[in-house]
């Protein structure tokens, strides 16, 4: 099935709590007097936002994505005061009040740096937000695992529920664009943490938008490149030494060598000026047991059955599971511009991954291929991505029109890794045996092997089905 594109037209006033976008509010006064500034000049810096408060000294900025912002008040006859790093969250108003000295009093120019509210007043439902330096302090990797941190949310066997909730109960958004799995539930797209610069979490009282959710909301917007030139780059891996070959039953440092490996690099900043910002993201992971577990290992060699005569050599090396890696290959991206009155922002990310699926319930992958070792283990290839694209225009203070649209992919394969996309030769001895596996006679596989009672594909055996799927 494919997710064909949608479009979201929006015309709302002010007083209005704005759709997927944050907004600052906030009274400029008097230092000494506290009397409202009328007509002072509030701006942010490096971009072309601004306004002017009214007869009772207050101002809005509205329109703004997630992220951090340096304000700055200004007034004739009064000294200019910046704050910096002010945090706005998607959809929620972030207060700031300006108290300005008049130019009599001699003080050294004002910066302030601003501090995160303990509750912010604007949010009425159950929102939790955690922002992009929250998730540089956490202790964990991945996406889900940060949400899996959230009051109202349970992790489990990497599947979030919110308050009790199925799986396709769950909601999920990037850049206000639907990214849902329509056909599993879950999040239908793959995305870095370190593209992130928020993800808020709604448990419940959101508005009539968000349809086809019953548990919760998972709204995730991504980074916008910064006013000046950065870059980062970071390797991550448990090979201590960085030994060439990986050997299961290993160890690193007292502790058993699971072959994680991880490389983000990102890089942001203005293109030609200040209007036009760029944020790239490439990030690559390889991890040789996907789910790792304290497995202790198994050397009992060989077990014979007294029955049926079949012999099976029990030897798992203890640390990661054989036949259970994944690697991964992902890129986002973020493209700013601001022609105020008119505001364009482009998102986009994609996920290339490929693994195995040792796992497979209905035929003991798993224990097969530790014990046999056939090395012949189903493949899972996964393509994902979004993109959106979205156009403000902003009439006045009090006025605007936002046109969001925005796709989303989801591709899957799972196939044997001799044979792939010829299905049909699954079960053929002939096209098995160009491969160097043997079956009994013509269309019948090998015999199952048996140990007290417990069945083992035999080596060379069929473990995969075959499946192709787009969303």
């Amino acid at each position: 099935m494919k997710r064909k594109f949608t479009f979201l037209f929006i015309f709302l006033l002010l007083p209005i709590v704005l759709l997927g976008q944050g907004r600052i509010k906030g009274k400029i006064t008097d230092l000494q007097t506290g009397e409202p500034l009328i007509g002072a000049n509030v701006i942010i810096l490096g971009s072309n936002f601004g306004a002017a408060t009214d007869v009772n000294g207050e101002f809005v900025l509205s329109n703004l994505s997630s992220g951090t912002y340096d304000l700055r008040a200004s007034y004739i006859g009064y000294q200019t005061v910046t704050v910096n790093g002010i945090r706005v969250s998607e959809g929620l108003t972030t207060e700031r009040n300006f108290q300005l000295p008049s130019e009599g009093i001699t003080v050294e120019t004002v910066e302030v740096t601003a501090e995160r509210p303990l509750i912010n007043k604007s949010n009425t439902n159950a929102v939790r937000v955690t922002t992009g330096e929250d998730i540089e302090s956490l202790p964990v990797r991945g996406i889900d695992n940060i949400i899996g941190l959230t009051a109202g949310v349970v992790l489990k066997d990497n599947t979030v529920f919110i308050r009790g909730g199925r799986l396709d109960e769950v909601g999920y958004y990037v850049e206000g664009v639907n990214v849902t799995n329509p056909v599993t539930g879950g999040r239908g797209i793959n995305i870095p943490q370190d593209a992130v610069e928020e993800i808020q979490v709604q448990a419940g009282g959101y508005t009539a938008e968000f349809g086809g959710a019953n548990a919760g909301i998972i709204k995730q917007q991504l980074k916008t490149g910064s006013k000046i030139w950065q870059g980062s780059i970071e390797y991550i891996t448990d090979n201590i030494g960085f030994k060439p070959e990986f050997e299961y039953g290993s160890k690193r440092a007292g502790a058993y060598w699971y072959g994680y490996n991880e490389m983000i690099g990102t890089i942001g900043g203005p293109v030609f000026s200040d209007k036009f910002r760029f944020f790239g993201l490439f990030n690559y992971n390889f991890q040789r047991d996907q789910n790792p577990q304290p497995y202790p290992g198994i050397n009992i060699g060989p077990i014979a059955d007294p029955v049926v005569q079949d012999t099976i050599d029990l030897r798992l090396a203890a640390g990661p599971v054989f036949g259970n890696s994944t690697e991964t290959f992902a890129y986002s991206t973020t493209f700013t511009m601001d022609f105020n009155p008119l505001l364009i922002r482009f998102a986009g990310t994609y996920s290339n991954n490929t693994g195995d699926v040792a796992f497979n319930t209905n035929r003991n992958a798993g224990v097969v291929s530790n014990i046999l070792n056939t090395g012949r283990i189903e493949k899972l290839d996964q393509n994902n991505g979004s993109a959106s694209l979205k156009l403000t225009y902003i009439f006045n203070s009090s006025i605007f029109a936002e046109l969001n649209g925005g796709y989303f992919v989801n591709q899957i394969r799972r196939y044997d890794p001799y044979l792939e996309d010829n299905f049909l030769q699954y079960g053929d001895s002939a096209a098995n045996a160009q491969h160097g596996f043997q079956f009994e006679s013509a269309f019948q596989r090998p015999t199952s092997l048996t140990l007290y009672n417990f069945r083992f594909n035999a080596p060379g055996d069929i473990l995969a089905g075959y499946q192709k799927a787009k969303r």
